[in-house]
């Protein structure tokens, strides 16, 4: 099997003076990540805007396109709330990266379990 394509997303929530600088630190610690892993950057994205709203991200939406298309195999955000803070529609994005065989890594705990008991723990934890 190939090298792993692997896609970066950063978010923050609100657009302020340090916003472009937290979103770089970002990118060059899922970048360094990706390297020491091995994978292939295949695609790099970011959103300024709240994760409880996933209709408003065009950089989830770049992200999701290629996922559909088969050209990722795994997600990379600095933590899970980068992906979503509403409990449902973080939960229902899960099933999709699932089905699309996509899997998810952090910065900080390394490949994440998608089940849906491991997801609420790392949920309610955070």
């Amino acid at each position: 099997m190939g090298q792993k394509k692997a896609w970066i997303y950063c978010r923050v929530a609100h657009n302020g003076p340090d916003s472009a600088s937290i979103l770089s630190a970002q990118r060059n610690r899922l970048g360094a990540y990706a390297k020491e892993h091995g994978f292939e950057v295949v695609g790099t994205s970011s959103d300024i805007a709240s994760g409880l709203k996933f209709g408003h991200r065009p950089g989830l939406l770049e992200f999701r396109n290629g996922a559909v298309d088969g050209d990722v195999d795994i997600l990379l955000v600095c933590d899970l709330s980068c992906l979503g803070r509403d409990l449902d529609r973080t939960l229902q994005y899960w099933y999709l990266l699932r089905d699309l065989n996509v899997s998810v890594h952090t910065a900080n705990s390394g490949e994440v379990d998608l089940s849906v008991a491991a997801m609420l723990r790392k949920i309610i934890e955070q």
